[in-house]
């Protein structure tokens, strides 16, 4: 007897990584990145079935995809995209995973606090201490 395995349908778009590199990067120098790309049409509007479907299992599937992200910027095109669709306010263990994610990218950088977004900011202060950067 065959035995069929069901493969969770993703709603993903095709080449979800690169998208999520390339919004990473246009994100992090938005001046200097030399990305000249409709960045809503292309990296972020393609994602919106998975996040209107199931927020949760989105943002699930976001952090999965960019597990082995070693550049670092899928994984900070990944906050980016979920904060884009489901809100930057959207607080889940989740959502604060991948802020979390995207601070330490900017952390391991070497960038100065004053380069974290607002909502970056008051999560590292939440979190660290605003002393501790």
């Amino acid at each position: 007897m065959l035995r069929f395995r069901c493969k969770r349908r993703t709603l993903f778009p095709p080449e979800p990584l690169h998208r999520l590199a390339t919004l990473g990067r246009f994100e992090m120098d938005t001046q200097s990145s030399g990305i000249s790309i409709d960045v809503w049409g292309e990296c972020i509007s393609p994602f919106r079935p998975a996040a209107d479907a199931d927020p949760e299992g989105f943002l699930a599937d976001l952090r999965a995809l960019v597990a082995a992200d070693t550049g670092g910027f899928a994984t900070y095109g990944a906050y980016r995209v979920s904060g884009e669709l489901l809100g930057f306010e959207y607080r889940s263990a989740s959502a604060l995973a991948l802020l979390d994610d995207a601070i330490d990218f900017k952390r391991a950088r070497g960038l100065p606090s004053a380069r974290l977004t607002g909502y970056e900011w008051v999560r590292w202060c939440e979190a660290h201490g605003p002393e501790s950067w």
